[in-house]
């Protein structure tokens, strides 16, 4: 990540601790991914519980990075809110 944003200059370093909350925050998002992936392939497409736990596998490995960065925005939005 950078040190700050280039379009508002928001500086991304805050107080040590600041992002831990983003971590509960990208927990919520990876259990929300998960069991939508759960309901489709389990109980919509109809495929056992081997191709269940390979595609879950996949799809947190790949949305792991996707989360990471949305769960630091949240965060910082919930905290920094501006009036405009």
């Amino acid at each position: 990540m950078y040190k700050s944003c280039e379009a508002c200059g928001y500086v991304f370093e805050r107080e040590p601790g600041f992002f831990f909350g983003a971590m509960y925050v990208s927990y919520s998002l990876a259990v929300a991914e998960l069991v939508a992936l759960l309901v489709v392939v389990k109980f919509i497409l109809g495929f056992g519980n081997i191709v269940l736990v390979i595609s879950v596998a996949i799809l947190a490995f790949l949305l792991s990075t996707f989360n990471f960065r949305v769960s630091r925005s949240l965060w910082m939005y919930f905290f920094e809110r501006k009036s405009i």
